[in-house]
This record gives C-alpha cells, structure tokens and sequence, in this order.
C-alpha cells in the first residue's frame, strides 16, 4: 500500500459497488443507481409543496382580481366609440382652420 492511496476499509460504500460493476463490465445493482429516494417523506413534501403554491396563486388572484376588473372601464357601450366603427366618416361642420 501506498502513502497516497486511501486507506482499506471493512465495507464498500455504494458508490464503490456501482463504480466497481461499472469498470468490470457487469450490471449494476438497481439500488445504486437509483436517483433518490421514495417514501412517506417525499410525498409529504410534494403534497406541502404543492399546497403552498395554491393557496399562494390563489391568494394572488383574490388580491389582483378587482384591480384587474378596475382597468378598463371604457367598456364599448358608449356612442363615442360606436361613431369610431361607422362607415362614412363624419365631416366637422364648419370651416376647417389652416395650418400653421
């Protein structure tokens, strides 16, 4: 053994296991390669999560709903914006001033 090489232990971390099968060629074990881990506590995480974001969206549009009904109170019903979508256009009466 070495002075620069790692000293020898009685077991194997998982890492080694899969790092081992990998460089032997031979298949890895499907609890090594796992990404994460399941269980009661990731989905009560995902279920608090989820939760959270709800009631903050919802939140949200109980706080911007009126501001959002209050934008356009022009709703199209006044005469002044039928006589935009007549067909002949209306001529003022009298006469136009000049340019300057």
């Amino acid at each position: 053994m070495s002075p620069d090489s790692p000293p020898e232990t009685s077991h194997k971390s998982p890492h080694d296991k899969a790092a081992d099968a990998v460089h032997e060629g031979r298949p890895v074990e499907a609890q090594y390669v796992r990404g994460g881990r399941g269980g009661v506590r990731i989905l009560t995480l995902l279920i608090v999560s989820v939760a959270a974001v709800s009631i903050l969206l919802l939140g949200m549009w109980f706080v911007s709903r009126g501001g959002f009904a209050a934008t356009n109170a022009n709703d199209g019903d006044q005469p002044v914006d039928a006589a935009a979508f007549q067909d002949e256009p209306t001529v003022p009466a009298g006469p136009s001033a000049p340019a300057q």
